[in-house]
């Protein structure tokens, strides 16, 4: 019994599905930065800093999913065969 699955052909990721790969992890870098500097300075600053710091930390974290998640689909050729 033949298949009637169509098979969908992926094209490689595009310019700014790569960049947005790049910005995606330097935003994740951003956010490690920002939890281990608000480890090293919790006892130093007042909680009107560290509610700012803790923000900041989960900005970036959220920015780098949403941006990685766009990087990573795969986005199929949409347009019909020339016969």
């Amino acid at each position: 019994m033949p298949s009637t699955e169509i098979e969908v052909k992926h094209h490689p990721k595009h310019l700014w599905q790569k960049i947005t790969t790049v910005i995606a992890n330097l935003c994740f870098a951003c956010a490690v930065m920002g939890v281990i500097i608000t480890l090293i300075y919790i006892d130093d600053v007042t909680e009107v800093y560290k509610a700012a710091m803790g923000s900041i930390t989960f900005i970036s974290f959220a920015i780098g999913m949403v941006l990685k998640s766009m990087a990573d689909t795969s986005i199929p050729n949409l347009k019909p065969d020339k016969d």
